[in-house]
């Protein structure tokens, strides 16, 4: 299944210090393509550029996204409308924490991977 990730996922994962694409195969029960979007990995270098655990969690984010596959293009747009516009070019899922986009993601009925409050991964929508 491919997947796009966002920041958020991203730093969670790292702040967790757990492989949460990988958790999400086990609860997907197939494997996993994850592709990251050059705005988000603009995203992560601003926040990596400061201090603190934030900073900290981003440049880890940046080292996870560095494995996954990147989706060029235009830049012209803000970054959730065209992780919503790469997934359905991509007939792909997103994973996320942010609950706009997450929202966003399930009115177009794009398949969305979270974190429940119980730090378990949650898969909503049908498989594309």
């Amino acid at each position: 299944m491919k997947v796009i990730v966002d920041a958020s996922f991203l730093m969670l994962c790292a702040e967790m210090g757990r492989d949460l694409m990988q958790m999400a195969e086990e609860v997907i029960g197939e494997p996993i393509e994850p592709y990251v979007a050059g705005e988000v990995l603009d995203e992560l270098k601003n926040i990596a550029r400061k201090r603190g655990k934030r900073g900290r969690f981003a440049s880890l984010a940046l080292m996870a996204a560095s494995r996954m596959k990147l989706i060029v293009g235009e830049r012209n747009m803000p970054t959730d409308l065209r992780l919503l516009q790469e997934a359905g070019r991509l007939k792909a899922a997103i994973a996320t924490v942010d609950l706009n986009l997450m929202r966003q993601a399930r009115s177009l009925g794009i398949p969305v991977i979270s974190v429940g409050s119980d730090k378990r991964i949650v898969f909503e929508g049908a498989r594309l």
